[in-house]
């Protein structure tokens, strides 16, 4: 199931939590993120994923969590660092959508936001679309 792009009557959104209470070492190689998607026309989704080492456990998330964590793992980058400031963007507008990223990737938080507001928000959207797990629209 894909969304963001494609699906725009799901909605993600997240309040996460940090590796608080995870051994140091777990928390080196542990993902908890919480996603809340809106679709700008008032309908919302939410899911939360959690990847640590013999524990993987998805809620609202339609797709199994051992994939969602390998893909996760491999846009990490992308939900860890902040956007820089002085990107040369389009001023291209790409829809009411946004996405809202919180939690901790190997200890490190992820409070991160995405809409589809110019040409730069919205090729991170994008590469947000293909990592993050399908949501339950509910």
């Amino acid at each position: 199931m894909i969304w963001l792009g494609a699906l725009t009557t799901a909605v993600l959104a997240a309040c996460g939590d940090d590796a608080a209470g995870v051994p140091a070492a777990a928390a080196k190689r542990s993902m908890t993120l919480s996603v809340r998607f809106d679709d700008g026309a008032g309908r919302l989704s939410r899911g939360t994923l959690t990847c640590r080492p013999g524990r993987r456990r998805a809620t609202g998330i339609a797709r199994p969590a051992a994939r969602s964590c390998s893909r996760i793992r491999a846009a990490a980058g992308l939900l860890i660092s902040q956007p820089r400031k002085d990107r040369v963007c389009t001023m291209i507008y790409g829809g009411p959508q946004q996405v809202r990223v919180t939690g901790a990737i190997d200890g490190k938080r992820v409070v991160r936001n995405f809409t589809r507001a110019n040409g730069c928000q919205v090729a991170d959207y994008d590469r947000l679309a293909i990592a993050l797990p399908a949501i339950r629209v509910k």
